[in-house]
């Protein structure tokens, strides 16, 4: 089952550019980063899966069907665009087995609703809105352990 690293945030929270901060990504596709335990092959989908309207059971199938072992991926709070919040997404990983390894949320200090049991504790970056995405990446790093 794979490794999933979650930035979950609404809208304008700096998610994707953070993202492409954090990996050199520049559209959604396959790549490596370099992390203190080594390099990983990380499926890397840049904008939320509610901004590109695809539903949970869509993302499942495809990071299924090709096989990744790692996903970084963004994801809205809120539903929009006719699919679910961030915390049904993050259920429904869950329910087949997803191994969530990190979260960090952009833009807010508590959630609506509390993440599901075995989720890793998240980070909250408050401030978001304002700080350059290469800062928010750096603070991510960190934590993650990426280089």
């Amino acid at each position: 089952m794979p490794d999933i690293f979650i930035i979950l945030g609404d809208r304008n929270t700096r998610k994707s550019a953070t993202i492409r901060a954090l990996t050199g990504a520049f559209q959604k596709g396959l790549y490596q980063v370099a992390t203190r335990g080594g390099n990983i092959d990380i499926f890397v989908q840049i904008s939320s899966l509610q901004e590109s309207r695809i539903s949970p059971q869509d993302f499942i199938s495809e990071v299924s069907q090709n096989h990744y072992q790692s996903v970084l991926v963004s994801l809205w709070i809120s539903n929009g665009n006719g699919q679910p919040n961030g915390h049904t997404y993050i259920q429904d990983f869950l329910h087949v087995g997803w191994n969530i390894r990190e979260i960090v949320i952009l833009g807010v200090n508590n959630l609506p609703t509390n993440l599901p049991q075995n989720t890793p504790t998240p980070t909250f970056i408050l401030h978001s809105r304002t700080l350059p995405a290469n800062q928010i990446a750096s603070q991510i790093r960190g934590l993650w352990q990426w280089l």
